[in-house]
């Protein structure tokens, strides 16, 4: 067995053992000394369903294993109404190599958490975050509620269709405050793509972000395997401007504190966070936090 697969194979059994027994001592202390560890680059994609997340996907991690580099990739589905285990339809997309060991797939079950994600998905980045030097997050799809991939990932890349219109409904909806680069897909659809690209460059004032990164937008053919270069280019330049003056610290700070206010609310409600968030001094190990304060107020 080599060092990789068994590697993954531990990897998995320990992201079973985060779903199965997730408020265990043991667990709690092995999540925490994982936080403490990150490494890798956190990728969010979203967008509606039907624009090529999953295409995106497998050709992007195919570029990112050209440049040597592990990936790891947390896919949520939705959920089977009859079992609320995942539906898989996004793993089973993803022409993946099987043999290479330095690609694991985790699929997830959305159940009935709003956000586009998984209630365990946070955990689950942590341990995945530590293991890779890519981490990629895919969304169910995209809506009003489906925001929260913001909170989880370093970048979060949206997906466009060309002539779908998605343009318009997301500035309707408040989606564009979410992305950090958009990707215009199936641009080998020649005419549509490029009048897509030109309302989403003329309405770039809608969607830049707040603080002083400039949101690109980039034109991608996952059925001509085209403008991936430009996209990892980007996703690199991002990442250096995240490491430069400690944003990534300070991104990261955040992340834990949405997610802790995110369990509190989940047991006691948007009243109950907003008396019991007042005692909150939070500075690292999320998961000791919050098992703390589970203790203190009995959730």
């Amino acid at each position: 067995m080599t060092k990789n697969l068994k590697k993954k194979i531990e990897l998995s059994n320990l992201l079973e053992q985060v779903e199965t027994n997730f408020d265990s001592k043991e667990i709690i202390s092995k999540l925490d000394k994982l936080h403490s560890k990150s490494k890798a680059h956190v990728i969010g994609i979203t967008g509606a369903p039907g624009v090529g997340k999953s295409s995106l996907i497998d050709k992007l991690v195919k570029y990112i294993r050209k440049k040597n580099k592990s990936v790891g990739i947390i896919a949520i589905d939705p959920s089977s109404e009859r079992s609320g285990g995942a539906l898989l339809g996004d793993r089973t997309r993803l022409m993946l190599n099987p043999s290479d060991n330095d690609v694991f797939v985790r699929s997830m079950a959305s159940k009935s958490f709003l956000g586009g994600i998984s209630e365990l998905t946070y955990p689950s980045m942590v341990v995945m975050r530590a293991m890779f030097d890519f981490l990629i997050i895919e969304t169910v799809g995209v809506g009003q509620s489906e925001t929260f991939i913001k909170n989880l990932a370093d970048s979060v890349i949206l997906g466009v269709q060309p002539g779908s219109g998605d343009s318009i409904q997301f500035m309707k909806s408040g989606i564009f405050e979410i992305p950090d680069i958009v990707v215009v897909t199936k641009c080998d659809i020649k005419n549509l793509s490029e009048i897509t690209y030109s309302d989403l460059s003329g309405s770039k004032a809608y969607f830049q972000s707040q603080n002083d990164w400039e949101i690109r937008i980039i034109k991608t053919s996952s059925a001509q395997n085209m403008g991936f270069d430009n996209l990892f280019r980007e996703l690199n330049l991002r990442w250096k401007w995240l490491n430069d003056n400690k944003r990534l610290d300070k991104l990261r700070i955040n992340q834990d504190i949405n997610w802790l206010h995110s369990c509190i609310s989940k047991n006691f409600g948007d009243k109950g966070l907003e008396r019991i968030k007042k005692n909150i001094s939070y500075e690292n190990s999320p998961f000791s936090k919050l098992n703390e304060l589970k203790s203190k107020f009995n959730f």
